[in-house]
């Protein structure tokens, strides 16, 4: 009997720990960022304005989701920087949407993603900085 209820309550460890991990990283800037990736690159696919219009209004909660997030208090001015300029080309992009202009709205699409490889590299650090500290 002790060897059921110890396999039984193992087992309910084993299943919900996953779970309870999840539940604390869902407020995660890192979770936020994949959800708003996934979203940009719905943008790009999408055919129509109105698709594409959805997802720019995905992305812009997702900004808002982010700049409310937890995040490293050494990086949080470099960020906050960043979702403002990235903010400001998807409000270009909606009013080019709303005006009926894909083209312009792609532009300003492939805008914002030089924006993320630009951030991603800063967000990056080298071993030396580690090693040394510093940004």
């Amino acid at each position: 009997m002790k060897y059921l209820v110890v396999t039984l309550l193992g087992w309910m460890l084993c299943v919900s720990a996953p779970v309870w991990a999840y539940g604390a990283q869902t407020g995660s800037l890192e979770v936020i960022m994949k959800t708003f990736s996934f979203q940009y690159r719905q943008a790009v696919e999408a055919q129509t304005v109105e698709q594409r219009l959805r997802h720019v209004h995905e992305m812009q909660a997702g900004i808002l989701a982010a700049q409310q997030a937890p995040m490293r208090e050494d990086m949080a001015e470099t960020f906050v920087e960043g979702f403002q300029k990235v903010a400001a080309k998807l409000d270009g992009i909606e009013q080019a949407l709303l005006a009926g202009d894909m083209v312009s709205a792609e532009q300003k699409l492939q805008q914002i993603d030089r924006l993320r490889v630009e951030y991603h590299r800063l967000r990056k650090r080298s071993f030396w900085q580690w090693l040394f500290g510093g940004r």
